[in-house]
């Protein structure tokens, strides 16, 4: 009956062929409007994957508790300097905070008015004791830049200290770091550039001293994202660019701005995936071009399959903004899937239309023998690809549910269009008769040998079946989105430059507590934790040994405060610059014989007095006076600590551990390497054990990779059972469904014990090639079944093979050069794909003509 059903749509569509092409062309048309006024991408990644899940419900339970710490473009600022590195981020904090329209908000964690008058209170008392000291020592200094902050203050500090060496009252080596350092941030500015000089480069301190950490800044923002854009973010990432670019934060000025977080990572991550496609794209298009001629050998053949492929294409796109309103990152995956398997449909037919135009040179008889050789096979083809993916449609993977249910509408689409429209258009092109037969006739040994040799070829099957069976026992999922993404983008090579600090992990896993006081305890356990590096709470910021410390500060403070309330001299003018200029060189010269660090000072001095420009002295005066002001005025603030407690601790900073009703936020660290996948799992189980409701990124992606694959292990089981129950119904022979079934069983457990050999584990990104695997090896071996349940012999000489192999080609060109790309995700997907379709080949081609062995008809 179905037969018949296809051999009348057929004839059909051959004998009304214009109305069926004016009509098709018409609904491309119709469907392709629909597509480009409602086309719509939601990029949003939170919204893959169900949001009733436990999991998703804790993630969301946080992010409405904390909602600054979500969608974060993470801004990460390195200077030469700790001072240098505070003044540009704090330069551009300011311009962002600026821009309500494009950042909800902007904050600096390091420069909250709590750290900015208690930070002298979290260093370690001998690093307290350092510090204080050489701001006692750089007392001369400070006094200069209270009475008279400007460069005729600083040459005449500098005659003073060359003169304590002169007379014998200081030691040279406390002048050399010093005048070096005046020297070249003066002979930057000659040459229009920017060094600003550091108050501790005065006091014998270098930034050599400082530790990485001080050196880097943050800057936390929350762009407003738009999520029917590739790259939400774009708008915001550009305008923090330029704004870098229009400060000059540049490495030539000392400064590095680099760009991170997940708004950074994701989009960076999309445009690499599109970057990457491009190429392999173009590419596999030539290429499948050329199979389709190399297989079909006529252009009458060929633009009527690619031109079926074109409508269905926009027809199923339609569908799908119909159905489901905007496709995901996931689902937007349909096209590549839909050209990649629907093209078999027009393989098939137009191959086998090949072979039966060479036997019927009649254009209708051909068309009508063709219609009745594939009805069957293209049928189950398309029925057994479609219920592949229809089954996803249940799973809590929402990405791959809507990807199931267009591109299982989609293959049924791509079969109407393959019995309707493409034999219409095989009578307007009318392809001349075959002049020779379409199979292979050279590989008649082949044949021979896989039937007289059956019982070794199921032999070695059975083997590997069951060598891969155990080695794919060892197989694993990897969690971490980390290893999807490109190494080399920017937001990624940062985080992995962030994360060798303990302190900077984004592996941290939070949990609420419904009060400070009840987080306690468990703050105890967790620390005990042998997995656990450390553990925050807002009681973390109250810092101990506060008694010493305070009273060191305050012996300082009362030592400095007279220097800090000197009188301001009146500004100098031009001339009595230079004039104190002119007084400071002699002394260094005299000194300078000597000393290379004093020569070049006087040097550099020298210069300045012969330009004799404004510009000059403009820039000197910002780069030798203004940064020591501002570096004054905030120690002479932290001079200021008081005694801090949890209840001093002030909104600025509270408001990231408590809510406004009071929960208190735990924020755990993981020890070790945290891009270690049995480490991360260890450290999240022992987190978990003592608090289930624990939430954050280890828990997310592990939770994602569990919730991704039982989508994939229990749709694939349903997809199974229901192409078994599919071919029963058609084949009416268990024995024939098990044939059926068993190269698909063969080509899934090589695959996945190669990739357990090769070390490609399964991850987000590869794993929707297990879909494709069952649906194109139960496709491939469709035909061959029906092949041998006709009664023909030599499968690998007929038509029906041929066209097997080149739709297999396609689909294994278009697919295997995803491998080029640079984005790891898209490769690894590419590289399990080629591995996937190359086993399935394999079964069908060797080991599934063996396990068939000799049609019935020719062993009666």
């Amino acid at each position: 009956m179905l037969a018949n059903i296809v051999v009348y749509l057929v004839d059909f569509s051959r004998r009304w062929k214009w109305p069926v092409v004016c009509l098709a062309l018409f609904l491309a048309l119709a469907c392709g409007w629909f597509a480009a006024t409602h086309f719509s991408l939601n990029t949003d990644v939170n919204q893959l994957l169900a949001a009733d899940l436990p999991w998703r419900q804790q993630e969301k339970l946080f992010d409405r508790a904390f909602p600054q710490k979500a969608d974060r473009l993470v801004i990460v600022v390195d200077g030469s300097t700790p001072e240098q590195a505070d003044d540009a981020a704090g330069k551009l904090a300011e311009k962002l905070a600026a821009m309500p329209g494009q950042f909800r908000s902007v904050t600096r964690p390091d420069a909250i008015p709590f750290f900015r008058k208690n930070g002298l209170l979290f260093l370690p008392k001998d690093k307290l004791d350092e510090t204080l000291e050489q701001l006692t020592e750089a007392q001369p200094m400070i006094g200069m830049l209270s009475s008279d902050p400007s460069l005729r203050g600083l040459m005449t500090t500098i005659g003073l200290m060359a003169q304590g060496f002169k007379f014998g009252q200081t030691d040279y080596a406390r002048l050399d770091r010093p005048f070096a350092a005046l020297a070249a941030t003066i002979n930057a500015a000659l040459a229009g550039q920017d060094a600003p000089l550091q108050l501790d480069q005065l006091t014998g301190a270098t930034s050599a001293d400082s530790s990485p950490r001080d050196l880097r800044k943050f800057i936390l923002t929350q762009p407003r994202l738009d999520y029917s854009a590739l790259s939400p973010g774009q708008a915001a990432t550009d305008l923090v660019r330029q704004t870098v670019h229009d400060l000059q934060l540049t490495p030539e000025h000392g400064v590095r701005v680099r760009l991170t977080g997940s708004v950074a990572l994701d989009d960076e991550e999309f445009a690499s995936i599109a970057q990457g496609t491009g190429l392999a794209t173009a590419l596999s298009g030539v290429l499948v071009f050329g199979l389709l001629l190399i297989a079909l050998r006529s252009l009458r053949i060929v633009f009527p399959i690619l031109l079926t492929l074109i409508v269905g294409l926009v027809t199923t796109t339609a569908f799908a903004l119909l159905a489901v309103g905007s496709l995901n990152l996931i689902s937007v995956a349909f096209a590549v899937m839909f050209i990649g398997i629907a093209v078999d449909f027009g393989i098939q037919f137009g191959v086998r239309y090949r072979d039966q135009h060479h036997l019927y040179p009649d254009h209708a008889t051909a068309l009508t023998n063709t219609a009745r050789i594939i009805a069957l096979p293209l049928a189950m083809a398309a029925g057994s690809t479609a219920l592949g993916f229809l089954t996803f449609i249940p799973t809590e993977y929402r990405g791959v549910s809507e990807l199931g249910l267009i591109a299982g509408a989609g293959m049924l689409i791509a079969f109407t269009l393959n019995i309707t429209l493409l034999p219409a258009l095989l009578t307007v092109t009318r392809p001349p008769a075959e002049p020779e037969s379409v199979g292979y006739t050279w590989i008649a040994p082949l044949d021979r040998f896989l039937v007289t040799r059956r019982r070794t070829m199921l032999a070695i099957a059975a083997t590997l079946i069951l060598v891969g069976g155990i080695i794919m026992t060892q197989l694993r999922f990897d969690f971490d989105p980390l290893d999807l993404k490109d190494p080399h983008t920017e937001s990624v090579s940062t985080l992995f430059d962030m994360m060798g600090d303990p302190d900077a992990s984004p592996y941290t896993i939070d949990i609420l507590r419904p009060s400070l006081g009840d987080a306690s305890s468990l703050v105890s356990q967790l620390g005990s934790l042998p997995e656990v590096d450390h553990v925050m709470t807002l009681a973390s910021f109250v810092p101990d040994d506060q008694e010493a410390k305070l009273a060191l500060i305050h012996d300082t403070k009362t030592l400095l405060e007279p220097t800090f309330s000197l009188p301001h001299l009146p500004a100098p003018s031009e001339s009595e610059v230079y004039d104190s200029t002119n007084k400071v060189i002699p002394v260094l010269q005299d000194i300078g014989a000597a000393h290379d660090s004093a020569r070049a000072l006087a040097a550099a001095l020298e210069l300045v007095v012969q330009r004799h420009d404004a510009g000059t002295l403009h820039r000197l005066q910002n780069n030798l006076i203004g940064v020591m002001q501002k570096q004054i005025g905030a120690m002479r603030e932290m001079l200021e600590a008081k005694p801090v407690t949890v209840d001093t601790i002030t909104d600025d900073l509270r408001r990231d551990w408590i809510t406004t009703d009071g929960r208190a936020l735990i924020e755990v660290y993981p020890k070790g390497n945290p891009r270690d996948h049995r480490a991360l799992i260890a450290f999240t189980d022992a987190v978990r054990h003592l608090a289930p409701d624990a939430t954050g990124a280890p828990i997310s992606i592990q939770e994602s990779g569990r919730t991704v694959t039982s989508a994939f292990i229990h749709a694939g089981i349903y997809a199974v059972i229901a192409i078994a129950l599919l071919a029963l119904i058609i084949l009416r022979r268990i024995a024939d469904v098990l044939r059926l079934l068993a190269p698909l069983i063969l080509a899934g457990i090589l695959t996945l014990a190669t990739i357990v050999v090769i070390d490609l584990p399964l991850n987000f990104a590869n794993i929707i090639a297990l879909p494709l695997l069952l649906s194109l090896g139960v496709s491939y071996a469709i035909y061959f079944v029906s092949y041998w349940r006709a009664g023909t012999a030599n499968p690998l000489q007929s038509s029906m093979a041929r066209a097997v192999l080149f739709s297999a080609s396609t689909v294994l060109v278009a697919f295997g050069s995803l491998t080029l790309s640079s984005h790891p995700g898209t490769s690894g997907m590419g590289k399990l794909l080629t591995l996937a379709l190359l086993y399935c080949l394999l079964s069908t081609f060797v080991f599934l003509p063996s396990l068939l062995g000799t049609p019935k008809t020719d062993r009666q």
